[in-house]
């Protein structure tokens, strides 16, 4: 039995994952769910002090909460709970992201958007083999390392979608209008204000 820690701030979202996943196969039990970081923290912790429960084997985490965020849980995990494995399920794709969350231990990196089957295969192959990374992730990885600093995220310190952004927050618009206009709902844009706060 694989126990599984569901970490995701839209509550809508983390019951649909909860029931999918539980869907996938009876190899898989939900052991618990947080609204962001901090709660996930508390409850591990809660877990650690009483000797009868155990941890759980994998962490699902979104990058994007209120609270704590996916970047703060993954460095705490990496510093208080090594042997935790994380797989990141975001809506956020760039080689920011990617990057920064390698460097804090995660072992599988999925978009919001990915087929039921391969969110099976990472659970799994990440509880077996203790990784897992799919073609596109290989791809987007070398391609960083192979562009000469080019488009290497110290280098190049916003991508397309955040400069379109910042461009727009230079208008009058509010964030719902450009939310609106890029298509996106407000919830990814306040990810692009603070990512860019932290960035700049």
């Amino acid at each position: 039995m694989i126990q599984i820690a569901v970490v995701d701030d839209h509550k809508l979202f983390r019951a649909g994952l909860i029931n999918l996943v539980l869907s996938l196969g009876h190899e898989f039990q939900i052991q618990l769910q947080a609204n962001h970081g901090q709660e996930l923290l508390d409850s591990l912790e809660k877990i650690n002090s009483d000797p009868s429960k155990s941890l759980p084997d994998l962490i699902i985490l979104d990058v994007d909460m209120p609270i704590m965020n996916g970047f703060e849980t993954a460095e705490h995990l990496k510093e208080f709970y090594p042997d935790l494995k994380v797989l990141v399920l975001t809506m956020l794709q760039d080689e920011t992201t990617l990057i920064r969350m390698l460097k804090l231990g995660i072992k599988g990196y999925l978009g919001k958007d990915v087929e039921p089957a391969e969110l099976k295969n990472a659970l799994l192959s990440i509880h077996n083999k203790g990784f897992h990374y799919t073609d596109a992730f290989t791809g987007r990885l070398i391609a960083v390392l192979q562009s000469d600093g080019e488009n290497d995220p110290a280098v190049s310190i916003m991508n397309d979608r955040e400069l379109t952004f910042l461009k727009m927050c230079c208008s009058e618009m509010t964030y719902k209008e450009i939310a609106d206009k890029m298509c996106l709902s407000p919830k990814t844009i306040d990810g692009y204000r603070a990512n860019l706060f932290e960035k700049l």
